[in-house]
C-alpha cells in the first residue's frame, strides 16, 4: 500500500525550493536599496524669492532623500514638505498663529524641480514677506537680507 502523504509532501518540497531562490533574490535587492523593498525617487528643485519693487531676486536649491542642497535649513524646509506631501499650497494651512501687518510690498515665490520623482512647479505672489513665510513654513526663507 502507498502512503498518501508522499505526494503532498513532494509537492510542499518543490514549493519550498521554487521560494527559497525568489527569497534570495528579494533578500538581494532590498540590500543593494539599503534595506529597503522600493526606493522612493529623489527630490531637488530651486527656489527662488524676487521682490518685484526691488527688481531684485535670490535662489538656492533643496535636495530631499537625501538632504541637501544650497538651503541654509535644508532639513526643516525637507520636513515641512513632508507634511505637506510636497504640495506647496497645503504649506502653512497649520500656522493660525502667526501675525502679519497689511503692509503691501509684494513677494514672489517660486520652485521648480521634482518631489518624490513628480514635476514640480510652483509659483505664488504673496501680500509681503511675513505673509509668505508663513504660508509657507519657512521653505523659501534663504535670503541673505
Amino acid at each position: 500500500m502507498r502512503n498518501r502523504r508522499t505526494p503532498v509532501l513532494l509537492g510542499l518540497l518543490t514549493g519550498l525550493m521554487v521560494a527559497v531562490p525568489g527569497a534570495h533574490a528579494a533578500q538581494a535587492a532590498s540590500a543593494e536599496t539599503g534595506g529597503h523593498a522600493a526606493q522612493v525617487p529623489g527630490s531637488a528643485m530651486r527656489l527662488s524669492v524676487a521682490v518685484p519693487e526691488q527688481k531684485s531676486a535670490e535662489h538656492t536649491t533643496l535636495t530631499c532623500s537625501p538632504v541637501g542642497g544650497s538651503h541654509p535649513d535644508a532639513e526643516a524646509a525637507c520636513a515641512a514638505l513632508e507634511r505637506s506631501g510636497g504640495d506647496f499650497t497645503a504649506l502653512g494651512q497649520r500656522d493660525q498663529q502667526t501675525m502679519c501687518t497689511l503692509e503691501y510690498a509684494p513677494v514672489r515665490l517660486s520652485a521648480t524641480g521634482t518631489w518624490q520623482g513628480a514635476p514640480v512647479d510652483y509659483d505664488e505672489t504673496f501680500s509681503n514677506p511675513c505673509v509668505a513665510r508663513a504660508q509657507t513654513e519657512g521653505v523659501f526663507d534663504f535670503r541673505t537680507a
